[in-house]
């Protein structure tokens, strides 16, 4: 058996950090660009979703190929961490350059600059994101240490997937009902937000360790058949699955959260409070968290997969109630109805992400060699081409409904009927169908700790080019028939 090196404490804490960008950048997008671009801006929804759409037809190139980078980079440093700080200080750059207050009474400048702003914007996240998530698998090449050093990442995932809920739909809100200008707003998401994620993957890109061995020989070049290697494998397929379903549901349901509140429930109150988006993600989060610790426990119990679908019917029940709910009603219940999804998302926002470097384990038993990027960039394009679909899929529904955009004279205006019911059933039935998708391929899914304590001793005796016993033999062959083919 070969020796396991421990992380220390230190490095988790600031490996786990460098995930307040992947976590809380994806969620401040899907609260904030679309309402930023039709209410602010004046661009049309179907045109302002289609802006972001657009930019994923360049993450279809960029995000692979930045997995294929990173895995043929040779440095001291490590093939990740030098990316890890060059794309956040990007990041930084692209969100004052998005968020930026044009000032332009031109339709077509608006549309222009912010697809290219956009764009730009993309690029930064995928130079940081695709080698941060690559190094969730080679931190360690023991799966029970990854475990301990990805549950910090979760943790600090989840809390800035919370914090860039909560704070920017606050500002967002603050400024379409005129309590903050402009200047303030941009300032706030662009400076304050983009900092954070800097300088938590600058900490991230200076104190991790790239510990998995790899052979520094085997370099790849760019083509189809490395483009598609990752489908060939079974387990992966199956998590990707789950994976896209449950964030592209989120990113739905956080596109739509402050139309709801501000449209749906336009004149309703909760504790003599105007209602607020707010009062959907706050009891959420609560929930998710004092669920997060059972949802591990159960992990370690019985498997993550079973930890990520035991949650699930709660998640649509509490959707349904959101959906179905009369405005009539008292308010409070916006509030029960979200904690109820809550208690069922903390498996599916947790498990996804400690699931994936077991799949690279599998991966290699497969290939031989160890191309955590190339994965990477897949779901890391996957993830962003579903947040844009999800985006687009609001934009054009609200706009074949007949939605009214904002003006600077009227930010908020009062919708139709025919809007405030696409909401609705937008939010139910993208509850309903995705989660109900993630819940099948979580019973399909049939990694155990047993396959993985067998995988990491086969693919050990590979790379140090040792032979396998007869039995070790057929163990590889039934791993294979079992999570591959």
């Amino acid at each position: 058996m070969n020796y396991v090196e421990k992380i220390p404490l230190k490095e988790k804490i600031f490996y786990g950090a460098g995930d307040i960008c992947g976590g809380g950048s994806s969620t401040l997008m899907s609260v904030v660009l679309l309402v930023y671009l039709n209410k602010v801006l004046g661009i049309p929804t179907a045109i302002a979703s289609s802006i972001i759409l657009i930019s994923k037809l360049w993450d279809a190139v960029s995000d692979p190929l930045m997995g294929l980078i990173s895995d043929n980079t040779r440095t001291k440093f490590g093939r990740r961490k030098p990316f890890l700080i060059l794309g956040g200080f990007l990041l930084l750059i692209a969100m004052i350059i998005l968020f930026f207050p044009i000032n332009s009474d031109s339709m077509t400048f608006k549309i222009i600059y912010s697809t290219v702003a956009y764009l730009f914007y993309s690029t930064a996240s995928t130079i940081a994101q695709v080698p941060y998530s690559s190094l969730s698998s080679d931190i360690s090449n023991d799966f029970k240490e990854r475990n301990k050093a990805n549950s910090f990442k979760l943790i600090f995932s989840m809390s800035s997937a919370a914090i860039c809920y909560i704070i920017p739909s606050f500002l967002l809100e603050s400024f379409l009902n005129g309590k903050i200008n402009h200047l303030t707003f941009f300032l706030t998401i662009s400076l304050g937000f983009g900092s954070l994620f800097f300088l938590t993957l600058l900490g991230a890109g200076i104190f991790t360790k790239e510990r998995v061995q790899y052979n520094k020989d085997n370099k790849n070049k760019f083509n189809l058949k490395s483009y598609l290697e990752p489908f060939k494998i079974k387990s992966f397929n199956y998590h990707l699955i789950m994976y896209i379903c449950i964030f592209t549901c989120m990113d739905i349901l956080s596109a739509l959260a402050v139309y709801y509140a501000t449209d749906v429930m336009r004149d309703v109150t909760i504790f003599n409070q105007k209602m607020s988006s707010l009062y959907i993600i706050a009891p959420m989060t609560l929930a998710t968290f004092l669920a997060l610790p059972l949802t591990l426990k159960i992990s370690k119990i019985k498997s993550k997969q079973f930890a990520l679908g035991i949650g699930l019917p709660l998640y649509i029940l509490g959707g349904l109630m959101l959906c179905f709910m009369p405005s009539s009603w008292p308010g409070e219940i916006i509030i029960i109805s979200s904690f109820i999804m809550g208690l069922g998302l903390a498996g599916a926002q947790s498990m996804p992400w400690l699931i994936f470097p077991d799949v690279v384990d599998i991966a290699e038993l497969k290939y031989g060699k160890r191309n955590t990027g190339s994965y990477s960039g897949t779901i890391t394009f996957l993830r962003k081409l579903s947040n844009a679909v999800a985006i687009w899929i609001v934009g054009i529904t609200l706009t074949l409904s007949g939605e009214i955009p904002g003006s600077d004279s009227n930010l908020r205006p009062l919708q139709p009927d025919s809007v405030l019911l696409a909401i609705r059933l937008l939010l139910g039935l993208s509850i309903l169908i995705l989660m109900s998708i993630t819940f099948i391929y979580s019973k399909k899914y049939k990694v155990t700790s047993s396959d993985l304590d067998k995988i990491k001793i086969l693919n050990h005796k590979f790379l140090n080019k040792e032979d396998l016993s007869t039995q070790e033999e057929k163990e590889k062959e039934d791993l294979i028939n079992k999570l591959i083919k």
